[in-house]
This record gives C-alpha cells, sequence and structure tokens, in this order.
C-alpha cells in the first residue's frame, strides 16, 4: 500500500532512474561497422595494388597489406579508448590541442624529411609519423571550442570577435602546412575550416569575405613566385589533361584509363593489369580508387562510394542531434574532412579536380592518414554516444560556459 511516508522517498527514487538513464550506453554499431568494413576493404585493396609491383622498393608482396593492418589495429584501438571519455571534457582542455597541432606543424619543418616535394613527414624510428594528418582533428577541436556558444549567445549568431579569433588560429594552422610545402592538405584545412564557420552560425558575409581574401592571397602568391610552376601545372591539369601523356598529365591519363578499362563489373580483383604493371603512378596512395575502378569496376566503384557517402551523412547526422553547439562543430568538421578528401581524391583520379595529393580516408595506404581518422570518428561516435547524458538543468548552449 502506497502511504504518505513513501512520497518522501520519490524524489530518491526518481533521482536513481535518472542516474540509470544517463548509464545507459547508446552505441552506434552500423555507423563503426561502416567505417570497419571500408577499412579492411581498404587493407584488401592496397595489398592487390602492391602484391605484385611492390612499390618503394620492398621485398615482401605482403609488406603493405601487414602495414595497413597494423595501422588498422591501431586505428581501432583509439576509437576502442575514446569512447570511454566524455567528449565534453576536451572542450575544457581546447589549449593542448591547439598547442599540439602548433608545435606538431613546426616541428616537421624543423625535423622533416622530405617526400615528392614536401617535408610532410617525421621519422619515428620504427615509422614514419605525418602531422598535418593529426592536426586537422586538432583543430577542428581547436576551433570547436572558440566557435561554440556560450550562455549570452541564445541566439543563432556569432560575434565578430570570434570570427577573427578563429580566423587567426585556421590561418595559423594553414600557413604551416603551406610551408612545408603541401598545397592539397592546405586547402582541405581551409574547407573544414568554411564548412564549420559556416555551421556555427557566422555571418554569411564573414565567410564571403575570408573566402575572398584566401582567393587573393592566392593569385598573390603566384605574382610573387611562392607557387612554383611544377605546382600549378599539378593544380591546373585538369583543366587541360591531354595536354601531355609523359609529363603532368601522365598520372591522370593512365588513371583514366585504367578506370575506364574495368567497365561495369572489372576485370577482378588482383587482375588489374594498369595496376599489377604499375602504369598507375602511386596507385596504392593517392590513386587507389582508379585500382577500385578496374578491378572491381562501375559496381564495385558505387558501392565504395556509397559506404564513403553513408559515413559522411552518419557525421552531419550526428552532429545534427547533439545537444551543444561544441558537439554540433566537431562532428560536422570531421564531416567535412572526410567529405572533402572524398570528393577530391575521386576526382582528381577522374579528371575533374586537381591532382593535389589527397588519399582517400579509409582505403589510401598510409598510417597517419588512418590513424588520423579514426581519431575523427572517434569523437564523433562518442558525441552520440553522450549526447543524452547531460544533466536536466543544462542547455544546447551552455554546457561549458565558463561566463
Amino acid at each position: 500500500m502506497y502511504t504518505n511516508d513513501m512520497k518522501k522517498y520519490d524524489p530518491f527514487i526518481d533521482d536513481i532512474n535518472t542516474d540509470r538513464k544517463r548509464r545507459r550506453i547508446k552505441f552506434d554499431l552500423i555507423f563503426f561497422l561502416a567505417v570497419l568494413i571500408i577499412s579492411v576493404f581498404g587493407v584488401i585493396i592496397i595489398y592487390s595494388a602492391t602484391r605484385s609491383s611492390m612499390p618503394g622498393g620492398v621485398s615482401d608482396p605482403q609488406y603493405y597489406l601487414k602495414r595497413q593492418s597494423i595501422f588498422l589495429g591501431a586505428g581501432v584501438l583509439l576509437f576502442a579508448g575514446l569512447q570511454f571519455v566524455n567528449y565534453r571534457k576536451v572542450r575544457d582542455f581546447w589549449w593542448i590541442s591547439a598547442g599540439l597541432g602548433i608545435i606538431a606543424l613546426a616541428a616537421v619543418l624543423l625535423f622533416g624529411y622530405e617526400v615528392n616535394g614536401s617535408m610532410s613527414w617525421i621519422d619515428l624510428g620504427l615509422f614514419p609519423v605525418q602531422p598535418s594528418e593529426f592536426a586537422k582533428i586538432f583543430m577542428i577541436i581547436t576551433l570547436s571550442a572558440i566557435l561554440s556558444k556560450k550562455k549570452t549567445e541564445k541566439v543563432n549568431h556569432i560575434s565578430v570577435s570570434k570570427v577573427i579569433l578563429s580566423t587567426i588560429t585556421a590561418f595559423i594552422f594553414i600557413l604551416l602546412v603551406l610551408l612545408e610545402p603541401d598545397f592539397g592538405t592546405a586547402l582541405i584545412f581551409f574547407i573544414v575550416f568554411i564548412g564549420m564557420l559556416f555551421v556555427s552560425g557566422a555571418n554569411f558575409l564573414y565567410v564571403l569575405g575570408i573566402m575572398a581574401a584566401t582567393v587573393a592571397g592566392f593569385f598573390g602568391a603566384l605574382k610573387v613566385g611562392v607557387i612554383e610552376q611544377y605546382q600549378l601545372d599539378r593544380i591546373l591539369v585538369f583543366l587541360k589533361p591531354d595536354v601531355s601523356t609523359e609529363g603532368v598529365g601522365y598520372n591522370l591519363y593512365q588513371s583514366k584509363l585504367a578506370i575506364g578499362s574495368g567497365g561495369l563489373a572489372g576485370k577482378g580483383l588482383f587482375l588489374g593489369k594498369q595496376t599489377n604493371l604499375s602504369y598507375v603512378p602511386e596507385h596504392h596512395t593517392d590513386f587507389i580508387f582508379s585500382v577500385i575502378g578496374e578491378e572491381l569496376g562501375f559496381i564495385g566503384a558505387f558501392l565504395v562510394i556509397a559506404v564513403l557517402g553513408f559515413i559522411v551523412w552518419k557525421c552531419f547526422r550526428i552532429a545534427s542531434s547533439s545537444n551543444n553547439s561544441f558537439g554540433l562543430l566537431v562532428a560536422s568538421g570531421i564531416g567535412f574532412m572526410i567529405l572533402s578528401q572524398i570528393i577530391i581524391n575521386i576526382g582528381m583520379t577522374t579528371g575533374i579536380m586537381p591532382i593535389i595529393g589527397i588519399p582517400l580516408p579509409f582505403i589510401s595506404s598510409g598510417g597517419s592518414s588512418l590513424v588520423s581518422t579514426y581519431f575523427g570518428i572517434a569523437l564523433v561516435s562518442n558525441i552520440y554516444i553522450y549526447k543524452e547524458t547531460r544533466r536536466d538543468h543544462e542547455i544546447a548552449y551552455d554546457d561549458f560556459s565558463d561566463e
């Protein structure tokens, strides 16, 4: 029998039920499986691309298979570990992310070594690291903290001071990447910044002004000779891809030939002639999509794009369901990062985008790219897990406000 004396325990019981709800973990298994499946596929297609050609002077046909598998394992472990740390705590230490990103990019200029014309790598002994890949995530965290709303900002408006501070921060990252020089990666940084600025609710005129200033800066760099002719040729060859099949247009010519020869269903896994005979340069990294097109055809390429598109969609879907602006911006930034790399990489191999050396996420050979992308995906998954754990009195825009 329920008596009046028992009613005094109702608040206590409600608190217990609330705590149970907070502890309930909602993991997006489909999202993770999509990421894992496309990554495993990447390991297989890398093996197909390298088992006969063995780029880089290696003698083991399984070298790149083993190497990418190890990095995939590291990425999965990183993903799993980050699921137990509430992403809200990251915002309190955004300055650490900013410092790590800037220090890493500065270190590569001092201690790095050159690959394909860019000093983008640091040798750690056991393996090399490309700091700019991880700096993308650090910049996203930093910009998300700067642009996220406070108590005093209960409308969809970002102050001029925040726009200025975020612009300065982003351009420090971009400038350090340009000094390597790595124009392709710098472009990804810029696209991510513009996308996040737009999502944050900044005045559209601010966004247009920043874009206009960037374009003006590019042409200014051309005029003073900061951008070398060979770099410009790589960027502009897509405007006239038939200018040379032996010079700067060789990569694109061979890539389009490989993709076109795949037809509807492809020649079969491990059976690509263009791949096995190494006609397509960098076919295990930047031009991995040409291997997919040749061996798996239009159907295989379409399925790969569909899975990648699903992953990007989930990033933005989770961003939109976040109950605070920091989570919204982090997940959106990761979404823009992956989406821009997919579009540019596939566009490079098919001749509709400049050849600027961008890897295909989850698929191209490269430990730094794979592990850093898993870092970003882990943050997105974490936002989904903890989106319902805020206290009842917290609201979307002041979870971390100290004002």
